[in-house]
């Protein structure tokens, strides 16, 4: 056979080959196929990555063929996709500067089911970083449908189909001996009997179904997840096990908008120019009353909490505080509290003050003046004020207080106290 020595591509799996030229022309075309996808023009490979590809700004990550958990032979030979490079492929252009987004090219019939779970918790994960979009040109099913719900925008060719939403196991029963004349017997230790189920009965049906049922439960719990629907939803609406064509897939809730390979790539990398420059020739007229709608929400949640914490007497903080858009409750709070602390205490040091200033009368020690027994109240008092000058003086000169103490004394109704009592 004729030895060949392949180019840059091929090295990542073999430097040399052995191979009949037929044979190698088809091993070419199989991975072209692979690196290409769709495109019409031309896509440089990126750099670190198995088979991405990027044009303007847009890296496309193929996911085609037989999905299987890691790459070996079948995988290169026949153009399926590895879950473990295509891992590797997504960081690859995550970490890149070059890249702004992401597509996943999909054309896949599915495959395993143990191992798309967390490939589309990676994907879904991602699309926090970069936008990550999924464009299906013919077949997106099982486990294809998995990740690519993951992303955050489906794009779907008019007769893609998309679905195929479960799980299905093959089990191989023999029924006659071999052609060599023998029949394998497989016998399982005494506490593993559901490792070897047998599917001609009820019994091993039922376990073998188990194990489907929940592989797919969790299966459409993602599902419903990435596209914001309820597992209900997933159950009745997504093709209950059978692929949605194009317009319907959409309808259904299954993807986002129709569009060939060419104007996906277009409009992603468009999408994330505009993102990056902040073009405001970009932005719709959708998006800016959306923004405005936004903006009134939050001005109109800010007011109200500062309604709610104001407080009788500071009118003028709260004025204040609703001309200001960076002040918050919180703020006006405080503000209101200090407020507070300082009138208790200008009230207190105003108590201080007046008490300062009130005149300090001395108490006069000396006795009332006798009068006749048959004097009237009055008439003593009067006497008293004419013949006791300090008496005057305590009462500041209000002769008729002065009386009027004397009567309310003279009833009883005041009682003067000396020191000791």
């Amino acid at each position: 056979m004729k030895k060949i020595k392949m180019k840059n591509e091929f090295q990542t799996f073999a430097k040399h080959w052995a191979i009949e030229p037929s044979a190698m022309q088809l091993v070419a075309a199989t991975f072209k196929e692979v690196q290409s996808g769709l495109s019409l023009f031309a896509q440089k490979p990126l750099v670190n990555t198995y088979t991405t590809t990027i044009r303007d700004g847009v890296a496309v990550i193929p996911i085609h063929g037989i999905i299987t958990p890691r790459a070996d032979v079948f995988t290169f030979l026949m153009g399926g996709t590895a879950l473990e490079l295509l891992a590797r492929d997504l960081q690859a252009a995550l970490d890149n500067p070059e890249v702004n987004a992401i597509l996943l090219d999909i054309d896949s019939p599915g495959g395993v089911a143990v191992g798309p779970s967390e490939m589309a918790d990676t994907i879904r994960k991602a699309t926090q970083k970069k936008p990550i979009w999924a464009y299906v040109g013919r077949n997106c099913c099982s486990a294809a449908y998995w990740l690519a719900s993951a992303a955050s925008n489906i794009v779907a060719q008019k007769t893609a189909l998309l679905g195929s939403i479960g799980v299905v196991s093959s089990v191989a029963v023999q029924e006659q001996p071999d052609a060599d004349g023998y029949k394998q017997i497989e016998i399982v230790s005494s506490n593993a009997k559901n490792k070897r189920p047998d599917p001609r009965t009820p019994e091993g049906e039922a376990t073998i179904r188990s194990e489907l049922d929940a592989l797919e439960a969790e299966f459409i719990q993602s599902v419903a997840t990435y596209r914001n629907v309820g597992t209900d939803t997933v159950k009745s609406d997504f093709g209950q096990g059978g692929v949605v064509v194009g317009e319907a897939a959409i309808n259904a809730g299954m993807a986002d908008e129709i569009g060939d390979y060419e104007t996906t790539i277009k409009n992603l990398s468009t999408k994330t120019k505009g993102e990056n420059s902040m073009d405001a020739k970009a932005i719709t007229k959708d998006q800016i009353a959306a923004y405005r709608a936004e903006g009134a929400k939050a001005e109109r949640e800010r007011l109200l909490a500062l309604d709610e914490v104001a407080v009788a007497g500071h009118e003028d903080l709260l004025a204040k505080a609703k001309a200001d858009p960076n002040m918050t409750a919180e703020k006006l709070a405080l503000q209101i509290v200090k407020a507070e602390k300082a009138k208790g205490g200008d009230y207190l040091n105003g108590l201080k003050k007046a008490a300062n200033s009130m005149p300090q009368v001395a108490p006069s020690t000396k006795p009332v003046a006798k009068v006749n027994k048959g004097a009237t109240p009055e008439e003593r008092a009067k006497n008293e004020w004419a013949s006791n000058p300090e008496i005057r003086s305590e009462f500041n000169g209000d002769k008729d207080a002065f009386i009027a103490y004397c009567v309310a004394q003279e009833n009883g109704q005041i009682k003067i106290q000396t020191k000791g009592e």
